[in-house]
């Protein structure tokens, strides 16, 4: 069950709180609001939120978290500026992943963006995108079609002792080899890619993120990190794994969740959990980050890839007098629970946040 509205606000008793025994431990740590991750989620937890309230205290993200942000933003404004009201509603749209849109002369179309966002996953450009859908059971992979495309083409096929009037003009070549580029721009989901191209753009290395197709497999880095935090072991990796619940965002820290088809994965600790299986040889875990560029007081702006086919920024509030996300964008929204009647009562006063009501359960902070 999610925690309740109140637990976003902290009681702290005077006085320290003892540890002496684990369980006891735990039962004040409860009333002096400090229970470390660590007890509130289990074995093979992350950082202690204490660690993380820490950090999100701080005045100032990192330089190369600003400047994660500011690429994340620039990459929103190159197409066409597409933004989510805080109710999740879509206030205007943008350019789609595989118009050929050029708002400025000289300007890169949205299709070969994401292109660009895939070379920071697959250094080589061969392999990603890979996904050409055609209607059968199994797609068709956009490597080996450029492969027949350029042996299809008139200089080729010349060279092999066939007519002039065979095979593929350069124009038709060209023509051919961008319909198969859009296709698979559509075709394979690239949200990660995107995260991993803004991750290259703040400069990070190899030691310092797990550039990826996949959320899970950043995010699974991230929660590591924490652990060997936690353990007292040294650690070159750039982000920790938060409780968004419990921890303040900041410019450049990544807020995730578990796609909608992930079910029950819709708390720190059950994300955790789903990652710390998955590094141990789990399935798959379909997820989905965007970039925190904006905290104000009342609430903060994030970018995400792959939103509505397009780069989207989303508007998100705090919760009244606070600076934690606002419970009613969690799945259940303004559902105030189980009561045993046939309808489910409403908040009063709660703001319904549409399409933005999402599992947000993992914020990965900048360490």
């Amino acid at each position: 069950m999610p925690m309740p509205f109140i637990s976003l606000h902290r009681t702290v008793l005077p006085g320290p709180c003892p540890r002496r025994r684990v369980v006891a431990a735990v039962l004040v740590a409860l009333l002096c609001g400090a229970v470390d991750t660590a007890f509130a989620a289990g074995p093979g937890s992350a950082a202690s939120a204490g660690s993380c309230l820490e950090t999100a205290r701080q005045a100032r993200a990192p330089s190369r978290a600003l400047a994660m942000a500011a690429a994340a933003r620039q990459e929103h404004n190159a197409f066409g500026g597409q933004t989510m009201d805080a109710e999740g509603r879509l206030l205007q749209a943008g350019d789609s992943e595989a118009e050929d849109t050029r708002r400025t002369i000289g300007a890169t179309p949205p299709w070969e963006r994401v292109l660009g966002y895939w070379r920071a996953v697959d250094l080589q450009d061969t392999r990603l995108p890979y996904l050409v859908r055609f209607g059968a059971l199994r797609p068709a992979h956009r490597e080996l079609l450029l492969q027949a495309l350029n042996q299809a083409s008139a200089d080729h096929l010349q060279g092999l002792g066939v007519g002039p009037d065979q095979g593929l003009a350069s124009s038709e070549q060209r023509a051919t080899a961008v319909a198969l580029n859009r296709v698979a721009v559509i075709d394979t989901p690239w949200s990660a890619a995107f995260v991993s191209w803004l991750a290259r753009q703040a400069g990070l290395g190899a030691d310092e993120f797990a550039f990826s197709e996949a959320h899970a497999d950043y995010a699974g880095a991230a929660w590591q990190a924490g652990l060997d935090e936690a353990s007292g072991h040294a650690t070159s990796y750039a982000l920790r794994a938060c409780d968004p619940v419990q921890t303040p965002p900041r410019i450049g820290d990544l807020l995730c969740q578990a796609r909608a088809g992930s079910a029950g994965i819709d708390s720190f600790a059950r994300i955790g959990e789903a990652l710390v299986a998955r590094r141990n040889g789990g399935a798959p875990l379909p997820m989905h980050c965007d970039v925190v560029v904006a905290v104000d007081a009342t609430g903060f702006d994030t970018v995400g890839g792959n939103v509505l086919q397009s780069v989207t920024r989303r508007r998100l509030d705090f919760a009244a007098g606070t600076t934690l996300l606002d419970p009613s964008y969690q799945p259940e929204g303004c559902a105030s629970g189980s009561t045993g009647l046939s309808s489910t009562p409403i908040v009063p006063g709660c703001v319904d946040r549409h399409m933005s009501r999402q599992p947000w359960s993992l914020l990965l902070q900048w360490r």
